[in-house]
């Protein structure tokens, strides 16, 4: 093989646990699967959450008391919610919040006045976050909630309480407001909380587009104040958390992709995976090179086939034109 051709399982080789080069974020320890990291929340204040649709919006007796108006309480829920943030810290600027449970728990065999807030936050995600003073503050994501809700629903308990704040009610929409703050079009199809890494501070959640696209977004949880990060599910899949719900979280392309490319550019052949072979790439031109073999065309083929971001077309020759060129048919059946 000429100098200038890579051998291709050094090419798209599994990069284990890197994320995408520039993020900067850790990914060792991460965690998957379904069901949320309840912290130190309680399975009784976690009931109490249940009725948050119908009760968190009530004023108290408190509040009527001193005459305050909703829209008063809902200021200062905002105000407590950043508070809560800042000590956290947490990556949110608090746009709404609402506090949505209080009372006493018990944490570490000591009593303390807990209170539980939805906050929506200005880069599209939701949370809830727990103070348990003197205790450290904690908080989970909406798509966690709404993945434990799920998981309760397929279990046949009562499920726990979801986000219900305009701006988080909807995580198909928080999802693709999300994707195109940071640049990415999806008309997002489904989504699922994919993990954490706890020691980290970090979230996994997969987004899956109308069409086959899908993302992992990188998010921040109590604890780190990082931005957003969206990769594909192929940069995903590199660092070993490949994408569930979209087909395009394979590392690096296929045999059929490779065939598909043939029909895309009007070339007819019955190939199938014993009759493709990998030959390489030609990294100047980023090029992959492929041969096949097709009943119908004696000679066989050997293309070129551009990846993403090569200034060179597709290209179709015979096995003995790419001989010259360094290429070198083996299937059998095809000459040289």
């Amino acid at each position: 093989m000429r100098t200038g051709f890579v051998l291709i399982g050094t090419v798209i080789a599994v990069m284990g646990a890197a994320l995408a080069q520039g993020s900067g974020l850790p990914t060792n320890g991460a965690t998957s699967g379904q069901g949320m990291p309840r912290g130190q929340l309680s399975q009784d204040q976690f009931n109490k959450l249940q009725d948050y649709a119908t009760d968190a919006k009530r004023l108290t007796k408190e509040d009527k008391a001193k005459g305050k108006t909703l829209e008063q309480v809902l200021a200062e829920d905002k105000v407590a919610a950043a508070a809560l943030v800042k000590s956290m810290p947490l990556s949110c600027e608090v746009t709404d919040a609402m506090r949505v449970a209080a009372g006493p728990e018990t944490v570490n065999g000591q009593t303390v006045q807990t209170e539980t807030y939805e906050a929506s936050c200005s880069n599209g995600m939701g949370y809830f976050l727990v103070s348990q003073e003197p205790a450290k503050p904690y908080g989970f994501s909406c798509f966690a909630s709404d993945s434990t809700a799920k998981a309760d629903i397929a279990a046949k308990r009562k499920p726990t309480a979801t986000c219900m704040l305009p701006g988080n009610a909807d995580l198909k929409a928080v999802a693709a407001r999300m994707l195109s703050a940071s640049g990415h079009t999806c008309t997002v199809k489904d989504f699922r909380w994919a993990g954490q890494n706890a020691a980290n501070h970090i979230e996994f959640d997969e987004v899956a587009c109308e069409g086959g696209q899908g993302y992992m977004m990188v998010v921040a949880l109590p604890g780190a104040t990082i931005p957003v990060h969206v990769e594909t599910c192929n940069q995903s899949a590199k660092r070993g958390l490949p994408c569930k719900l979209s087909d395009n979280g394979e590392i690096g392309p296929t045999l059929k992709t490779f065939r598909d490319a043939l029909a895309k550019n009007n070339v007819s052949c019955a190939a199938t995976d014993a009759t493709t072979r990998v030959i390489g790439q030609i990294e100047a031109k980023k090029q992959y090179v492929v041969e096949f073999a097709c009943p119908m065309v004696p000679k066989g083929i050997v293309a070129y086939i551009p990846q993403d971001g090569s200034k060179w077309p597709f290209e179709a020759i015979d096995c003995p034109t790419a001989a010259k060129r360094g290429a070198v048919c083996t299937l059998p059946g095809n000459k040289n």
